[in-house]
C-alpha cells in the first residue's frame, strides 16, 4: 500500500481517536453521579422500583455507550500501532491485503472481508453443550412410549390443584 493513502488512513484514525476520546470522558462524566443524584430524590428507599426505571435504564444505556467506545478506542489504536509497525492493511489472519473499500469504510479493521464472514459464522450462537446429554423431552428414547412425558407431567401436577373451577371439573370428568 503506498505512503500517502497510509498517511491519509492515520489522518482519519487518529481524528476518529479523538472523537472516541471525547465521547468516553462524556459519558464516564454522566455515569459519576449516583442513582439518587440524577434522579433528584432525597432518597430512593421509599419509591417502587419502577418509579425509576426509566432513569435506571438510561444508564445501563450509557454504560454499554461507554463499552462500546473504550472498545472502539482499542480497535483504533490497534490500527494506529499496525501503521508504525508496517502492518496496515493486511489481514490479521490470512496475510492477505484489505481491500481499499474495506478499510475506507471500516479504516480500523484487522481482518479481510472473506476472514470476517469466516469468523462471524464461526462464533454464531451455539447450542449450550448440554443439550448434547440432555435426552428428548421427558426422557421418551428411541420410541419409549412407556416414559414420563408432558401429559404424565400434567397429571402429577394436578393432584394438588387446577384453576378450574368445580362445574368445569364436571365438565372435564363427564367427558372421560
Amino acid at each position: 500500500m503506498e505512503q500517502t493513502l497510509i498517511a491519509s488512513y492515520k489522518q482519519r484514525l487518529e481524528a476518529m481517536r479523538e472523537k472516541e476520546i471525547e465521547s468516553s470522558r462524556k459519558l464516564k462524566d454522566g455515569l459519576r453521579n449516583t442513582l439518587m443524584d440524577s434522579v433528584g430524590e432525597l432518597s430512593l428507599y421509599d419509591n417502587h422500583p419502577a418509579d425509576i426505571g426509566d432513569v435506571t435504564f438510561e444508564r445501563e444505556k450509557d454504560l454499554g455507550l461507554k463499552l462500546f467506545a473504550d472498545d472502539r478506542l482499542k480497535m483504533i489504536d490497534d490500527a494506529l500501532d499496525r501503521i508504525n509497525k508496517g502492518g496496515y492493511g493486511l489481514c490479521e489472519l490470512c496475510g492477505r491485503e484489505i481491500s481499499a473499500e474495506r478499510l475506507e469504510a471500516i479504516p480500523f479493521t484487522s481482518l479481510c472481508q472473506e476472514c470476517k464472514k469466516e469468523h462471524e459464522s464461526m462464533s454464531s450462537f451455539h447450542r449450550p453443550i448440554e443439550e448434547a446429554i440432555i435426552n428428548p423431552p421427558y426422557g421418551n428414547v428411541k420410541g419409549d412410549n412407556n416414559a414420563f412425558d408432558g401429559e404424565d407431567s400434567w397429571q402429577a401436577v394436578a393432584r394438588f390443584g387446577t384453576s378450574n373451577t368445580p362445574s368445569e371439573i364436571d365438565l372435564i370428568e363427564g367427558e372421560e
